[in-house]
């Protein structure tokens, strides 16, 4: 008898997991052979945070991209998973890959938990609820859609917060069907996990959103009062751990989308999403939804007239889901509910809010999972032949698994992905500026050249591009037009410790002559770079100044302690006149911060 309980807990709970885990991971395995891609090299080889475990509680107060453009990315939950990838596997991208995959099989088996609990919540049978949720979950955790959050180290933050978040949720609803401590140590744990969600990126607290329309809902206002002060509990720890952690605002480069622009913007990227979901063939990063008219051109009235016609459909689109949700929380409670809660997930990402873009592959993440279990539900009430519906549905999830297989050779590399990424119609300005960065890399200097152009012609002034093309100048020994683009440059905010810099270089090799204060003023313009700093402090050396590029390099250290390549660099300078006791002691802690330092020590940093 027992054993026979044991098969049957077997086929009903560890079997559907263990399946979606094998399947999952079958299709993304391909990525395990790729490389680090785009900001990948900025977050896991450039990063001093993730260098040991003693930097963990210093992670904690510092946005994403210490060592690159500043961003408003607040997720130290994210940079400790690359601590663990650095500690156990150094700069080798193949385990970063696996714990990326990893990390989106977790949520996958957190919805699989909370669709089932969700579903038993509105009263769906047993062998039903089972069946939806996981035909929705294996849908939704296969769906190449998501392959920008899985095959990109730098999207783990998705899959992060979708687990945390899941599980959370499935934690916040069972505790309505419990009774004392246990009920207690539920919602505790729920709000625990939807902090952690929330340190992993900032949709997380999107979750408490979704706790609260569930009670209410359920209209269960006994549950409201702890709920609450779950909420309110992450939100006051959250918001003290981000308002207190060291942030630069990231430069402005475009103008936000005029208020009365963004009702367009949203209903086309509601018919983009759509297509993404229903037929996802055209995958590619830097999506974009504005008209760029390029004057009066054939392709460009071409191009304004599809965005267009794209508007017309997004608007037609929210008006059937509009409908659907009227007409479910009518008809069906349990529909009903998971469309309220994919709306409330896809508000944020729908258009109306400003983010750093209009529309991302990625930002459908968690509309997608609550939208599969919807539509599943509804399938399962359409009064048609059930072999037929499991035909149709058998082939789609073919067609994705395979989609999502082929999808990640993409990312194979950098040139594969940004040749890929522009081939597919995701030729914007800054895909156009990282291939010719990548050209530049390769000693390709006329096609680097060639893309900074079409960069400039798509975005005149854009500071990257004219930086570039400033180095492209300098390689080809084009003096005069590498000091007019790098004047200029000096004028742009997001660039100008750049070009202060390059002006020093450019007179070295017309010159010989090394110009300390050229370098002095790059490390003093605009917020801290470490890899000016460390080039002006190389520079004092090389100049025979060492005592003053050891006090340049302390005064750093005052703030910017934890980076292991600085105390390095320190021993290194102590060591000139031979060993001494404060070469010996900022090795060590070199070796503190860097628990590989010694096996990449001649490595050359990115």
């Amino acid at each position: 008898m027992l054993l026979l309980s044991n098969r049957i807990l077997f086929v009903k709970k560890i079997l559907p997991a263990l399946l979606l885990a094998i399947v999952v991971f079958a299709l993304y395995a391909p990525a395990l052979q790729n490389d680090f891609v785009w900001d990948d090299t900025a977050l896991t080889l450039r990063d001093p945070l993730i260098r040991s475990w003693r930097l963990i509680p210093e992670g904690f107060q510092h946005f994403l991209f210490t060592d690159a453009t500043p961003s408003d990315f607040y997720r130290p939950i994210q940079r400790l998973t690359y601590t663990l990838d650095y500690a156990a596997f150094t700069f080798g991208p193949a385990g970063y890959h696996l714990s990326s995959v990893l990390c989106h099989i977790g949520a996958a088996l957190a919805l699989l938990l909370l669709s089932e609990e969700l579903l038993r919540l509105f009263g769906v049978e047993e062998r039903k609820r089972r069946r939806i949720a996981f035909v929705a979950t294996l849908a939704w955790a296969i769906h190449p859609v998501h392959t920008a959050a899985v095959v990109y180290i730098s999207g783990r933050a998705d899959p992060l917060a979708a687990a945390f978040g899941f599980l959370g949720l499935y934690f916040a609803i069972r505790a309505l069907r419990t009774n004392g401590a246990g009920r207690w140590l539920l919602i505790l744990g729920a709000g625990a996990l939807f902090l952690l969600a929330a340190l992993s990126k900032e949709n997380g607290l999107i979750f408490l959103a979704l706790w609260g329309a569930i009670l209410l809902l359920k209209k269960n206002w006994k549950a409201f009062l702890p709920a609450t002060a779950a909420a309110l509990f992450v939100i006051v720890i959250y918001l003290s751990l981000r308002l207190s952690a060291e942030h630069v605002p990231p430069p402005t480069l475009h103008a936000p989308a005029p208020l009365l622009v963004r009702p367009i913007l949203a209903a086309r990227a509601f018919a983009e999403y759509t297509g993404l979901i229903l037929l996802p063939i055209n995958l590619h990063m830097d999506r974009d939804v504005e008209t760029h008219p390029e004057g009066p051109s054939e392709a460009s009235a071409n191009s304004a007239a599809w965005r267009e016609l794209q508007t017309l459909l997004g608007i037609l689109l929210i008006a059937a889901a509009l409908y659907w949700l009227v007409r479910s929380r009518k008809q069906d409670s349990a529909i009903s509910c998971c469309l309220l809660l994919a709306a409330i997930t896809y508000l944020p990402i729908s258009g109306v809010v400003l983010l750093n873009a209009n529309v991302a592959e990625h930002w459908i993440y968690l509309p997608t999972a609550f939208l599969f279990i919807a539509a599943g539900l509804a399938i399962s009430r359409v009064a048609l032949s059930k072999t037929l519906v499991a035909s149709a549905l058998a082939v789609w999830l073919v067609f994705l698994g395979a989609r999502t297989c082929l999808q990640t050779f993409d990312w194979k590399n950098q040139r594969v992905f940004l040749e890929r990424t522009i081939a597919a119609g995701g030729d914007s300005v800054r895909m156009l500026i990282n291939l010719a960065g990548l050209e530049l890399h390769d000693g390709q200097l006329d096609a680097a050249k060639k893309h900074l152009e079409v960069a400039l012609r798509k975005e005149p002034g854009q500071p990257l591009a004219v930086l570039n093309l400033a180095v492209v100048a300098i390689r080809q020994n084009d003096f005069a037009t590498a000091h007019d683009l790098l004047n200029r440059a000096t004028k742009l905010p997001l660039v100008d410790a750049q070009a202060h810099e390059l002006l020093a270089v450019l007179k070295f090799k017309e010159t010989g002559e090394i110009d300390l204060m050229r370098f002095r003023l790059a490390a003093r313009t605009g917020p801290p770079n470490w890899k000016i700093e460390r080039r002006f402090i190389e520079a004092l050396d090389e100049n025979g100044m060492t005592p003053a590029a050891i006090a340049e390099l302390e005064s750093c250290l005052v703030t910017q302690w934890y980076r292991a390549e600085s105390w390095q660099l320190l021993s290194r300078l102590f060591s000139k006149n031979g060993p001494t006791r404060e070469a010996m002691e900022a090795l060590e802690r070199a070796k503190a911060y860097d628990v590989h330092l010694m096996e990449h020590a001649d490595v050359p940093q990115p």
